[in-house]
């Protein structure tokens, strides 16, 4: 899906949504209906009129493939539909220009005679990736977990012990294959590479920043040692605190 956005609705929405934030509305939406009791099966896409006349003209057939790559999102996660999904591209006059949302909803079946699918080739499993992060600008914390905590309260799965930082500060959850990080509600904010966000799908050497604290999101194999230096350049720590008689305070 991230491929055939990043080509179909990049050109469209330069430099006003992001490609991976559409990707991880439409995962998010097949998730979120999952986890209500059944998987949606009929998946609208909102777009302004005229960003959706644009968009259809240069791809007649994007409705088809996003509905083959959201198949493929399910049988990645081990989900059972009731039947194929359908993808719809409406046009809004209510949605905003350069922006777009997802809704899905799980229609009943209507039988007939002969139905006939077009082959789709089987999903590959994509492996979850050997992510952790950096705090402190050199302590390295491996995630294995799906759903992390970030926080300064202590049942968190990564504790921040700095007064800028919230109780419960931020989240990273796995999603299909990639960490996303979420803002909890924090008084500082959460952001990543210096944008404000409430939930944001993270890359190798992002730099994520829990009210002016910096943590670095890296990956085995996603992020080289000299890369992941330089990205913690872009965020200095800040200075260590002193004693009264000017030395360096014992941790």
């Amino acid at each position: 899906m991230e491929s055939l956005i990043e080509g179909t609705l990049a050109r469209l929405f330069a430099g006003h949504v992001h490609p991976r934030d559409v990707a991880l509305q439409l995962a998010r939406a097949l998730e979120d209906s999952a986890a209500s009791g059944a998987p949606g099966t009929h998946y609208s896409v909102r777009l302004n009129p005229a960003d959706a006349q644009q968009l259809l003209s240069a791809h007649p057939d994007l409705a088809e493939q996003l509905a083959l790559e959201l198949l493929g999102l399910a049988r990645e996660a081990h989900l059972t539909l009731a039947q194929p999904p359908e993808v719809t591209v409406v046009a809004d006059p209510a949605q905003a220009e350069h922006t777009i949302s997802v809704t899905s909803e799980n229609r009943p079946a209507v039988a007939s005679a002969t139905q006939t699918m077009a082959p789709v080739q089987p999903a590959v499993a994509r492996a979850t990736p050997r992510a952790f992060v950096i705090l402190d600008g050199e302590r390295t914390i491996p995630l294995h977990e799906a759903v992390i905590n970030i926080g300064r309260r202590l049942d968190n799965q990564i504790i921040v012990d700095d007064p800028r930082v919230s109780r419960s500060h931020a989240q990273l959850r796995l999603r299909f294959g990639h960490y996303v990080v979420y803002n909890l509600g924090s008084s500082g904010g959460t952001f990543v590479n210096g944008q404000r966000i409430e939930e944001c799908v993270l890359r190798p050497g992002d730099v994520i920043s829990l009210g002016g604290v910096p943590i670095i999101y890296g990956e085995d194999g996603g992020q080289t040692g000299t890369s992941l230096r330089a990205a913690r350049s872009t965020r200095p720590l800040p200075p260590t605190p002193l004693e009264p008689g000017g030395g360096p305070k014992p941790s």
